[in-house]
């Protein structure tokens, strides 16, 4: 005759109890909301970079358009404020949340003008005493 013992199976069951799982699932809960941290970073980045760019290109599409037209046209599209000082102010239609400055002066050496274009995004405002979103400088002289 068998004893009752030997027909009892000790086979070891395989699961998670239910404290098993809630911790599981707050650790895995605390890593998703660092990770959540991170993207409205990566999006700020993204905004700013995109930013940059915009106010490059179109700064240097300013630059280049007031090279093309010269020493002479500097009196009429900036007009001056004073005899050795011109400035101008605008926007770009495509791009209305951005706008220019710019100013000229007469160096020290004859025929030779300072040109400073800066662009401007309404994030940074120009009544600001913080230096301009983006400043390029030339000189232009005078061609005979």
């Amino acid at each position: 005759m068998q004893s009752s013992i030997s027909n009892f199976n000790f086979k070891r069951k395989w699961g998670f109890t239910m404290v098993e799982v809630i911790i599981v699932v707050g650790i895995f809960s605390l890593g998703l909301l660092m990770i959540a941290k991170v993207f409205p970073l990566g999006f700020e980045a993204k905004q700013k970079a995109e930013y940059y760019s915009t106010s490059t290109l179109l700064g240097q599409k300013l630059m280049e358009q007031i090279k093309k037209e010269g020493y002479w046209k500097l009196n009429s599209a900036y007009p001056s404020v004073t005899p050795k000082y011109g400035e101008g102010k605008g926007g770009f239609n495509d791009y209305p949340s951005f706008t220019w400055k710019v100013e000229w002066w007469q160096t020290k050496i004859p025929n030779l003008r300072k040109v400073k274009v800066e662009i401007l995004h309404r994030s940074c405002p120009e009544e600001s005493k913080a230096s301009p979103c983006l400043e390029l400088v030339t000189y232009i002289a005078k061609r005979d």
